[in-house]
């Protein structure tokens, strides 16, 4: 073992290599014995591709032309994209934001208008498809409404309204016989992690709005429930957090009952209109997923006895689940591998379809992930995902502590996951420890203690990220004098609040994050503008506390350097936020580094910006932490047995 000192490790990982042909898997969906899924490409400029395996055979095929980008933009984040069925497929892309139907040779016709529509959340049924649509053609707020939209029109009007009246609208279910629809449904100020209301209805073509009456499955207050489906016998599948925890109940048409209870998270919040987190196989058994321990579990439910058995597939981190028959298909992580598709029977071997990469990563140098857990301020118990340095040639030096990184998700309702990630990775194999903080308000640990940050965004969750960065200090696992955060969006904020409320961190990195939350709460777009009446407090009301918790209006009190990384055409977090918080540190006399990419919007997309900002990050480490980054590879060290 070669001894260097932490920081200066060479790394088999460069920024180049957390793009270059690494692909996102996203919204996972199957049609008989294919299987569909969105492919993000950073080095085609982020664009979305829509991609099929094709089960005949084993060809991968691009299902869009060259030129099309596959996303939907309601509720900014989009989701539900795209469907498919029996062959036919209809996608939404942008920047037109229309629906279009995919012709058998490849070419697309739109079946929506021209004009201020959104679409998301498709579902297809037989010669019809149903979707979220949202209406930015008016004054005011963007309205949300769920539409019927024939594949044989053109649908001048935008579609038929099936649903209206609700601030949002969720995903929609249909039947299997396609005679009844479900959907979840929500206002301001809740999010849908916090109140919604799941509607059914029967779906009547001659009738002008499209159904008969709506029927109220389940509303309660300070509830959750989301992602309905229809079983194979007809039953209504949802998933409600009434005990606590995101757990499965069905209404067979007499009303919910307890499918399986058990404390622990079935549900991920619903931030897009894609997710799928419960399936049927033809039988009448559930796929589904669950967080235990620190990692997800896959199981299937048999809804005749509740028990759940293990689906025989192995992985730490399991994503749209989808199931054909008696074969489950699945984004699946390991601790050691890169998130692949997989397909294949119940508890039997599966196939890999789709690698997020054709390159991994040589498991000697990824890094166990540790879930690990601490007391906060409070005496409050905290989680988070631990990964000590590691490099099967490199140690550090005798007697020295490695740096530590901290990780802060989004949302802040997003959680950390036990999976590999090249982007941890890049800095264990660097000298780097990391931990990934779930905090106060992530998901995975009940109602509870998502509800814990409810008033307390800013507060509890800088009290949780400080503590379990000084026990691991206290632990004499990392260098209590070398401690830096890094975070995007609301992760963000965290990043610059730490900064400002401790002197815990010697440096901090903000992805495009909140630094003012006043301008947060009135210029933000409608998903998230009332988000903040819970996690702070009602707006104007509680103005007071929005300024005091905001970064911009603390930067005389800022510990450690900055580095801000912003996009230029950013809708949710706004350019002009990062603009005023680096002109108010250099003011005050702090350290502070502004990088703006102008075309680059709420998350990085394209490989030149997402390297740059890597290259900019550890550089400004070194800097700061005082070590000299070994220069880049020019490939990626690969496991044995992948071609070079």
């Amino acid at each position: 073992m070669t001894s260097l000192p932490f920081g200066s490790w060479p790394s088999p990982l460069s920024p180049a290599a957390l793009t270059a042909a690494t692909r996102g898997l996203d919204e996972v969906r199957v049609d008989g014995a294919d299987t569909y899924w969105l492919e993000s490409r950073p080095w085609e400029e982020g664009r979305v591709v829509l991609v099929r395996h094709v089960g005949s055979s084993g060809a991968v095929e691009d299902v869009v032309g060259p030129a099309v980008n596959v996303r939907s933009r309601v509720h900014e984040y989009g989701g539900g994209a795209y469907a498919v069925r029996s062959g036919t497929v209809v996608v939404t892309t942008m920047p037109d934001l229309r629906v279009h139907l995919v012709e058998a040779d490849g070419s697309m016709r739109a079946i929506s208008p021209e004009g201020g529509f959104r679409y998301g959340g498709l579902v297809l049924g037989d010669g019809f498809v149903v979707a979220v649509r949202e209406d930015h053609s008016g004054d005011g707020e963007p309205v949300n409404t769920l539409v019927r939209l024939a594949l044989d029109g053109d649908n001048a009007d935008g579609g038929t309204v099936l649903w209206e009246g609700t601030d949002f609208v969720g995903r929609p279910a249909l039947s299997p016989d396609e005679r009844e629809v479900a959907v979840v449904t929500w206002d301001h100020p809740n999010m849908p992690w916090d109140t919604t209301t799941l509607r059914r209805a029967v779906l009547d073509s001659a009738r002008a709005d499209g159904t008969a009456a709506w029927e109220v499955v389940a509303a309660d207050e300070d509830v959750s429930v989301g992602h309905p489906r229809f079983a194979p016998d007809g039953s209504l599948w949802f998933l409600s957090d009434a005990s606590g925890w995101w757990n499965l109940l069905r209404d067979p048409g007499s009303g919910p009952v307890a499918v399986h209870r058990v404390e622990a998270d079935f549900m991920q919040p619903q931030w897009v209109l894609g997710m799928s987190d419960l399936a049927f196989l033809d039988d009448g058994r559930a796929l589904v997923h669950w967080w235990a321990d620190g990692v997800g579990r896959l199981g299937v439910l048999d809804p005749d006895s509740g028990d759940v058995t293990d689906a025989g597939v192995d992985g730490v981190q399991f994503d749209h689940l989808q199931a054909a028959g008696d074969e489950l298909v699945v984004k699946v992580g390991t601790a050691t591998e890169l998130p692949v598709i997989v397909r294949g029977r119940v508890g039997g071997p599966v196939t890999t379809i789709r690698r997020s990469r054709e390159e991994g990563l040589d498991p000697a140098y990824a890094t166990a992930p540790q879930a690990c857990s601490w007391t906060n301020s409070g005496g409050q118990e905290v989680h988070g995902v631990f990964l000590p340095p590691g490099h099967p040639e490199v140690e550090g030096p005798e007697g020295e502590r490695p740096p530590l990184l901290v990780f802060v998700h989004g949302g802040p309702t997003a959680r950390a996951e036990a999976g590999l990630q090249l982007a941890r990775a890049f800095w264990t194999t660097r000298g780097f420890a990391v931990l990934d903080v779930n905090h106060s308000g992530s998901t995975g640990h009940g109602r509870a203690y998502r509800d814990r940050l409810l008033g307390q965004w800013g507060v509890l969750d800088i009290d949780d990220i400080v503590t379990g960065a000084r026990s691991l200090a206290a632990a004499g696992l990392v260098d209590g004098n070398r401690l830096a955060i890094r975070g995007g969006s609301a992760g963000g904020f965290s990043v610059l609040r730490a900064l400002t409320t401790s002197d815990a961190f010697a440096a901090g990195t903000s992805y495009f994050g909140v630094a003012d939350l006043e301008a947060l709460a009135t210029d933000t777009h409608k998903f998230e503008s009332r988000y903040l009446d819970r996690l702070v407090g009602p707006y104007p009301e509680a103005r007071d506390v929005y300024v005091e918790r905001s970064p911009l209006h603390h930067v005389d009190e800022v510990h450690g350097a900055v580095l801000l990384l912003q996009g230029g055409i950013d809708e949710v977090v706004p350019q002009a936020q990062a603009e005023r918080m680096a002109e108010g540190m250099r003011a005050a006399g702090e350290e502070v580094d502004l990088v703006i990419y102008p075309d680059e919007g709420h998350g990085f997309r394209a490989a030149s910006t997402i390297e740059d900002s890597l290259t900019r990050e550890l550089a400004f480490y070194g800097r700061v932490l005082g070590f000299t980054p070994a220069p880049s590879p020019d490939r990626l060290v690969q496991p044995p047995g992948i071609d070079q």
